[in-house]
Parts: C-alpha cells; sequence; structure tokens
C-alpha cells in the first residue's frame, strides 16, 4: 500500500553492502564535480504506468510526483541531502523562507505559519501569463477535499488545520459538478487558511505540531493553482489536458496511459527557482513497458531513466554490483517492506492473536535474514527489529524483543505455551500471487511451522489484497485472515505518518491502514505527547518510547526496511537519489551528449 505510497534532513542509519555505489552530492544544476552542467537534449523516460492523479489536489503516487517536480512550484520542495543517497531535506520553493518561532513565520504560541511568497513566479495560463498570489495557495487547499477526486492524504490536513475538517464535511456532501464544485468553493472559507496580502499566505493549526512544515512540504497538494482549474471537474481528463504550469516545463502533448511529451515554459524564470536547473530542453516519457525491458533500453542508452514505479530487477542488481556499474543508484526511502500485520480482533483459536505472548512468538518464529537474502540481500533491504525506520529516528535500531535475525522457534514455541497454546496455534496466512510476496510466503510457512503454528495459506490477487481483505473490517473480524503480508511507504519521514495511520487503535474502522486493530492505551498517549511537541526534537523522543511500546506489544511484525535500486543510462550527468520521487531528479540532471 502506497501513502508516501509516502516523508528536515534525515539521518542515515541503514548500511549497504560494499559494493553499493551511491550518487555523489552535487550543487544543483551542476555535475558532480561542481561544474557547470550542460544543457540542451531530450530527456527519454520509460516506465510501466501512467500517473495515478495528474491534477496536483489528488497527486499521490511516485510517478504523480515525478511528472509534477518539472510542471509545479510548491511551497516547500524536497531536496537530497548532502552526500548520502538516503538522505533529504525541506527547502524554500515558492516561499522566501521556511517559518521558524526566530523569523517570526511562527507564532509564540506555535499555531500560525506565516509565510511570503515569491514575487514574479506566474502560471502559464491559456489566456496570458499570470502571476502567482496567495488567493492561489488558498484555492489549493480548498479544492484538497473536493467531492469528486479528493486528496488521499487529507487526514493530515483536516487533523491540523483549523475549520478544514468542517469546510470538507460540507464539501462531501456537494454534488459532484463543476457547477456546484466552484459555487462550494467561491462561497465557502476555510478557517484556519487565510490569504493575508497578495504575497502572504497564513494558516492557523489546532495545536502545536513539530512536523507540519513536513505537511505543508508533502506532495503538491498546497501548491498554487490556477482558478481555471475550477472549470473542469478534479482529475478529469479534460482537466489532465489542460494543466497549468509554474515549473521549468509544461505538458506539449499526453497521450493517457501511452505517452508525455514536456517543453519548456516560456514563462518559467531560472533566476526564481532555487530547486530546479532544468538543463534538459525536453522531457519525453514513454508508458506501457516492464521493468526488463526498460532496464535493456537504458543498458544500451536508447532511454535515460526509469519512469513511475518501475526500477531496476532485482535480478539484475547482483551483476551491476559486481561490476560496480556507476549508473545503478540505491536508495532509501523509509519503506517498511514488508512487514507482517496481525489480526488481533480475529476470533481464531479463541482470539489467540489478541495476546502479547501469541503475537511475541510470530517475531520469534520469522526468519527475517531469510526474506532479506529473497529482496537480494543487505544491499536492498535491511532486517528490520523495530516499527519505525531509523532514517526517522536518527538513531540506530533498536531491538526491544531481543529478536534473532534469522528467529528463534525454540523461545516461539516457549511463548505459545506461556500464553495456554502447548500443542501450537492455527494460523491464516495471507499473501499475494505476485513476487516477492509469494516467495516471502512460502519461506515464511517453514518457519511458522517450525515454531508450533499450523499454517493456512491464503493468496489473493494484488488489488484484492487491501481492496478485500486487510481493508474490509467485515473480514478481518470474522477471522478471515490471521497474519498478511503487508507493505508502507509513509508519506514523509516522520512518527506521525507511520505509527498514527497503522497503529492508534482508536481510528479504526472499515478503511483504517491500521488492518489488524491493535490498540494500546500508553501507545496512544504517547502519540498524542507527540503530536503536541512543541519542536522535533521533543516529539521525537515520544515517537522513540511509542515505537518500543508497540514493538514490545507485538503490535506485528517488522521484517524489512527496503531500499530502492534504480539505474540511468551512461549520458546522464549529476543524478542524485530523490527520495521524494523514488528516482533521480528529472529537473536537475544533464545529457552529456
Amino acid at each position: 500500500m502506497h501513502h508516501r505510497s509516502r516523508s528536515g534532513a534525515l539521518v542515515a542509519a541503514v548500511a549497504l553492502s560494499a559494493l553499493v555505489l551511491t550518487a555523489c552530492s552535487a550543487p544543483q544544476g551542476g555535475d558532480a564535480d561542481g561544474d557547470a552542467a550542460a544543457t540542451g537534449g531530450t530527456l527519454k523516460l520509460a516506465g510501466n504506468s501512467d500517473v495515478l492523479y495528474l491534477d496536483p489536489a489528488a497527486s499521490y503516487s511516485a510517478p504523480d510526483y515525478q511528472i509534477h517536480r518539472a510542471l509545479t512550484r510548491t511551497l516547500f520542495a524536497q531536496v537530497p541531502g548532502e552526500g548520502d543517497s538516503d538522505t533529504s531535506e525541506i527547502v524554500p520553493d515558492l516561499a522566501l523562507e521556511i517559518p521558524t518561532l526566530d523569523n517570526g513565520g511562527i507564532s509564540e504560541d506555535g499555531t500560525v505559519y506565516t509565510i511570503e511568497l515569491q514575487e514574479g513566479v506566474e502560471f502559464d495560463a491559456p489566456d496570458g501569463a499570470r502571476e502567482v498570489v496567495a488567493d492561489d495557495v488558498v484555492l489549493a487547499a480548498k479544492r484538497i477535499c473536493n467531492p469528486v477526486s479528493p486528496s488521499n492524504a487529507l487526514s493530515y490536513f483536516t487533523d491540523t488545520i483549523v475549520g478544514l475538517a468542517e469546510y470538507c464535511d460540507g464539501f462531501s456532501a456537494v454534488e459532484p459538478t463543476i457547477d456546484a464544485i466552484r459555487a462550494y468553493v467561491e462561497g465557502n472559507d476555510i478557517a484556519g487558511v487565510q490569504a493575508v496580502d497578495e504575497r502572504t499566505v497564513q494558516f492557523t493549526i489546532t495545536q502545536p505540531a513539530a512536523d507540519f512544515i513536513d505537511i505543508l512540504a508533502l506532495g503538491v497538494f498546497l501548491a498554487p493553482q490556477p482558478v481555471e482549474y475550477l472549470d473542469y471537474l478534479p482529475d478529469s481528463p479534460e482537466l489532465r489536458q489542460n494543466i497549468i504550469s509554474t515549473g521549468p516545463y509544461r505538458i506539449a502533448e499526453y497521450v493517457p496511459d501511452e505517452s508525455y511529451t514536456l517543453e519548456r515554459n516560456p514563462v518559467w524564470d531560472a533566476d526564481l527557482d532555487p530547486v530546479r536547473a532544468a538543463n534538459v530542453d525536453a522531457i519525453e516519457i514513454s508508458m506501457g513497458q516492464d521493468a526488463a525491458a526498460v532496464q535493456q533500453q537504458l543498458e544500451a542508452g536508447t532511454v535515460d531513466m526509469q519512469w513511475a514505479d518501475t526500477v531496476t530487477p532485482t535480478a539484475s542488481v547482483p551483476a551491476l554490483l559486481a561490476s560496480e556499474d556507476e549508473r545503478l543508484v540505491i536508495g532509501g526511502d523509509g519503506a517498511i517492506r514488508p512487514y507482517v500485520v496481525i489480526n488481533t480482533l480475529s476470533p481464531n483459536a479463541g482470539g489467540a492473536f489478541g495476546q502479547t505472548e501469541v503475537r511475541q512468538a510470530l517475531n520469534f518464529a520469522i526468519d527475517r535474514s531469510a526474506v532479506q537474502q529473497i529482496l537480494g540481500g543487505p544491499g536492498l533491504a535491511a532486517v528490520a527489529t523495530q516499527i519505525l525506520p531509523p532514517e526517522v529516528l536518527g538513531t540506530e535500531q533498536a531491538n526491544v524483543l531481543d529478536v534473532p535475525e534469522s528467529g528463534d522457534p525454540e523461545t516461539a514455541q516457549q511463548l505459545l505455551a506461556d500464553a495456554g497454546y502447548p500443542d501450537g496455534v492455527p494460523v491464516r496466512l495471507l499473501y499475494r500471487e505476485t513476487e516477492p510476496y509469494a516467495s516471502i510466503a512460502a519461506a515464511m510457512q517453514q518457519d511458522l511451522q517450525a515454531a508450533g503454528f499450523q499454517v493456512e495459506m491464503k493468496v489473493t490477487t494484488q488489488n484484492a489484497f487491501y481492496s478485500e481483505f486487510l481493508l474490509n473490517q467485515d473480514i478481518t473480524e470474522a477471522g478471515e485472515w490471521d497474519i498478511a503480508i503487508a507493505a508502507w511507504s509513509a508519506d514523509y519521514f516522520g512518527g506521525r505518518p507511520y505509527l498514527v495511520p497503522m497503529l492508534d487503535g482508536r481510528g479504526y474502522a472499515a478503511g483504517s491502514p491500521n488492518f489488524g486493530g491493535w490498540n494500546n492505551e500508553e501507545f496512544n498517549g504517547l502519540i498524542d505527547d507527540a503530536l503536541a511537541a512543541a519542536t522535533p526534537e521533543e516529539a521525537n523522543e515520544f515517537w522513540i518510547a511509542a515505537d518500543a511500546v508497540a514493538t514490545e506489544d507485538a503490535a506485528w511484525v517488522p521484517i524489512t526496511f527496503a531500499r530502492t535500486p534504480v539505474f540511468h543510462s551512461s549520458r546522464v550527468d549529476g543524478f542524485e537519489y530523490l527520495a521524494w520521487t523514488k528516482n533521480g531528479d528529472v529537473t536537475n540532471v544533464s545529457l552529456s551528449e
């Protein structure tokens, strides 16, 4: 499940194999040696699918973010951190600076954020260039919960911004037509989002939130949007053909599910853009190709970079590492892939999975190192012994349960006996038919049986795995599954996008990403403290404590923190892994020929 999916500076804590080569840090617009980058040429990308959403109000996937890097200026932007492919940081983009208490951008009580916008940035509007103003940011906030294609990350904003939840409640009842949507947007305001003047936008939040800048920088949801978007249904085919750019490129041609052609945006001013060098003249994107075919083209030099969710095939990685191929870059994005979610609501075996000792037994039963090898070894996956990735906490991994990487079936058997199950526990293991999940499930079946579990394998399709099982409250509570091999990519590197949606049991309902319904009062109190913390440092202490509580109570079984292998052609210079797009930044590479 993707919640980006899927997210300040990150601290790299996952060690790579000595053979893994990562991109060098270089100034934006320059090559790795600091020289001026070459300009011109057409950058060619190829990959599998089209964007999930092209409308900024809903854009919420790797390809969505990849194309909007070229099309859309944002208040704040994610850029690669210094010197490591696992680091990232937030910098001003359209905003003149990041608000802080010291510069007056954050009020003394921590609830009002005042953002000054650059002068002179323009929309490439159909009736002529028009300057971006604060009202365009307000419009973005108003469109975020439209009734046709609302943001899937909406809760970050409704949980924090004053009045947005009430505004969105009203919007949800509006007829999904152009006229009704326009009337609601123009006739209703959000108390916590105001244009103070032409260049100043102000956000008021319900309580101090140490990660509110992360939320403001999430995706392109709050990127200024032109009033022309109200002439179309959100993310409709018609709107997709009329995207208006503020970034260095605009869409010259778009054939859904087949191709994009991007050309230079004539109203973009390089002197006003601190994030994008825009070295190439054009970008061509071809869709509908599998990873193996794309890899062949990359190595041949007929394609320059991967597009969308297409990454380097796992089978290709060992040879590329062995040859020390500098075109291969392996980056981290904080993905927990996979983990084993435990259905604490299952009535099976007398409600066994509601017992801490049984869940702890699952943690000791599974050989995490075997899964690591299935995923390609230490270079592509790090064994996980806690819930939050170390990039989030900025600390070394903890191992509260003291679980060996290869598991401990004897301890698992003893825990089952202590829980009143000396003869073992039957368990329904749900997994997807696709790889690597089928291979992982087969390995886990052997591990679980050796530890005293009687395993019933339950396979399903990729789409049904979440929609028909994990997100279906009735199926979950009926015990149609007991454990399931899931994955999670958070929206940014912070405690909130991991621990709140996945483990706060107070929010459990149909569609909740707390798939197993785990609920713990001590944990819930700690995340409340973290969310109310005044500083990231204070919040981090509460996140660490919350992670320890969830891990000790065995909310689920963390398995590995995955890494992403991406590849580029030999003519691409200045390639740096950007966790936000799980690839290089198309606006900052250049072509050597």
